[in-house]
C-alpha cells in the first residue's frame, strides 16, 4: 500500500459476505498485505470471542479493534491495549427502558458474548436471522443478564439491544432520550441498537492504535459499510466504502469498491497495494 502502513477493515458487510464467511479472494488479499509487512486490523463491533475463528485464519495479524472500539487487543502479545466500560448508572437506565418489553440484550464483557439462555436461539425473532447459526455457538448463556450486570456488577464494554421491529427500536430511543444516559447509541442491522461508553467508537480506537504503533492517521486506511464505521472513516487518511455501503458512508469516502459478495474488500486492498 504505497504511502499507507495500516488498513482497518470492518467485518460484517465488508470482510464477511452475506453468508458470514470470508471469501477466498478476500482471504488471499489480506494475506498478501500481511506478507508485504502492512498492518491489517479487523475493526469490528463483534466481541473477541466472535472473532476467534476468523483470527485463526491470519496468525500473523497483530492487532484487533473489537466491540466498536471499546476493546483494543494485541494478538501477538495476548495483551489488552485499551478497554472501556459502560457506567453502572447508564446500565441501570438502559435496563429500565428494556423492562419487560420483548427485547434481547447482549452484553460484551471482557471479550465475551453474554445473553439470556431463553433468547439465544430466538435471534430470527429479533430480526438477527443472519446470526442465528453462529451466535449460539459462541454465546455464554446466563439465567438473568439483567441481574448479572446490575446486581453482580459485571463489567460491560458494549450492550446490544435486539428488537422485533424498527418501530420498537424507535420506542427504545425515545425512552432513552428521556433518561439521557451518557452511553453512545448507534443504529445497526435492521432493528438493533448498540450502546457504548461515551467517547468510544471505532475512530477513537484507531487513534489509540496510532499512539501504540506510531503509525500516523495519514498512513491509515479504513474500509466500511455502515454508520458505526463513520468515525473511523473520518479518522483514517483514506476512507473506502463498500459497494453495499449506505449513503452516509459513500458520501464521505474517497473510493467505492465492489460489494461484500463480490470481493469488494479484496478489491480495496489490491487497488491500494
Amino acid at each position: 500500500m504505497s504511502g499507507y502502513d495500516l488498513i482497518a477493515l470492518d467485518m460484517d458487510g465488508t470482510v464477511l459476505n452475506s453468508r458470514k464467511e470470508i471469501a477466498p479472494g478476500t482471504r488471499e488479499a489480506i494475506r498478501t498485505a500481511l506478507r508485504a509487512g502492512k498492518e491489517v486490523v479487523f475493526c469490528t463491533g463483534r466481541a473477541l470471542v466472535e472473532m476467534e475463528r476468523f483470527l485463526r485464519i491470519f496468525p500473523d495479524m497483530h492487532y484487533l479493534i473489537a466491540e466498536s472500539g471499546a476493546y483494543v487487543y494485541d494478538l501477538q502479545a495476548h495483551t489488552l491495549l485499551f478497554h472501556a466500560r459502560i457506567s453502572d448508572e447508564d446500565l441501570e437506565k438502559i435496563f429500565k427502558v428494556i423492562g419487560d418489553r420483548d427485547i434481547m440484550p447482549v452484553a460484551f464483557s471482557d471479550g465475551r458474548y453474554l445473553a439470556n439462555k431463553s433468547q439465544i436461539y430466538r435471534l430470527a425473532h429479533y430480526e438477527m436471522e443472519a446470526y442465528a447459526q453462529e451466535s449460539p455457538k459462541i454465546a455464554t448463556g446466563v439465567e438473568n443478564l439483567r441481574a448479572l450486570v446490575l446486581e453482580q456488577h459485571r463489567p460491560v464494554e458494549k450492550l446490544n439491544l435486539f428488537h422485533t421491529s424498527v418501530r420498537e427500536r424507535t420506542r427504545t430511543q425515545e425512552l432513552l432520550d428521556e433518561l439521557q444516559p451518557e452511553a453512545v447509541r448507534i443504529l445497526s442491522e435492521t432493528s438493533s441498537l448498540e450502546c457504548s461508553p461515551p467517547g468510544i467508537d471505532k475512530g477513537t480506537a484507531l487513534a489509540r492504535l496510532s499512539e501504540s504503533t506510531g503509525i500516523p492517521r495519514e498512513r491509515m486506511i479504513m474500509v466500511g459499510d455502515a454508520d458505526n464505521d463513520l468515525s473511523a472513516l473520518h479518522y483514517a487518511g483514506m476512507a473506502v466504502a463498500m459497494g453495499n455501503a449506505n449513503a452516509h458512508v459513500k458520501e464521505i469516502s474517497s473510493l467505492i469498491v465492489g460489494d461484500n459478495d463480490h470481493d469488494g474488500c479484496a478489491e480495496a486492498i489490491r487497488i491500494l497495494l
